[in-house]
């Protein structure tokens, strides 16, 4: 019952991060360019998490949630896959 509940806030704050990017289609391009200038920097984990709080409208906790995790974990996937194509 507990995972199941931990599954539907992970989903539930994916979708409100999911709305935020398709009322602001230039959110996504920022969270690549944030990850981008980040994803090389020692603890880049963290800093890509402090400028996404910082320079968005997506705010991500100091304790970071499972939700949290997924989605700084994905933006990295992006930049990595986005620079292994060129």
């Amino acid at each position: 019952m507990a995972n199941e509940l931990n599954q539907q806030r992970i989903i539930d704050e994916f979708l409100r991060c999911f709305r935020k990017m398709l009322m602001d289609p230039e959110l996504a391009g920022e969270l690549v360019r944030i990850a981008k200038e980040n994803i090389n920097q020692p603890n880049a984990y963290q800093r890509i998490a402090e400028e996404v709080s910082n320079q968005t409208t997506i705010k991500i906790q100091e304790e970071h949630t499972e939700a949290d995790r997924k989605f700084i974990k994905l933006l990295m996937d992006v930049v990595k896959g986005d620079s292994q194509l060129y």
